[in-house]
């Protein structure tokens, strides 16, 4: 009888860490995401993340006119800088989860505060990661990214 009654108890403990595990991990992403989680939304840029120094930093003069990016369905994108109206095109690959912009234009109004490094940080963009109404536009090698807040 205790022999049984051990057993149920060790079951029932690995049961337990498993579920702890499981529910520690960072929920960074789906696993299966399609792009139609990402486009067609307006996306804001809420922080600038530095993993290896630990770092975070919310964007100068922030507001959600300004700093946003918005995916569309033809493989374009539109968004505003702080000063500028910016559009170009995008290359998005669901099953790597890469992503890279393309023929980043728009006017050509002096930046002010975080405008330009925006600007530079959107043009160097490897990957990206999505939780639910968080993007992460990730770069130097999944080391820094930029991340966003999906606006209704």
């Amino acid at each position: 009888m205790k022999r049984g009654g051990l057993r149920v108890v060790f079951c029932a403990m690995v049961v337990g860490l498993m579920t702890f595990v499981i529910g520690c991990q960072d929920p960074i992403e789906k696993e299966n995401i399609s792009k139609y989680d990402v486009i067609d939304y307006k996306w804001h840029l809420t922080m600038f993340v530095d993993v290896a120094n630990n770092n975070q930093k919310l964007p100068l003069q922030n507001s959600e006119n300004v700093y946003w990016i918005k995916f569309l369905n033809d493989e374009e994108f539109e968004g505003h800088s702080y000063s500028n109206n910016i559009q170009g095109s995008y290359r998005m690959d669901i099953d790597t989860r890469s992503l890279c912009f393309l023929n980043i234009g728009g006017t050509e109004v002096y930046e002010l505060y975080d405008g330009d490094k925006f600007l530079n940080l959107l043009s160097v963009v490897q990957n990206f990661h999505v939780s639910g109404d968080t993007l992460r536009l990730l770069y130097n090698n999944k080391m820094n990214y930029l991340q966003f807040e999906k606006l209704d």
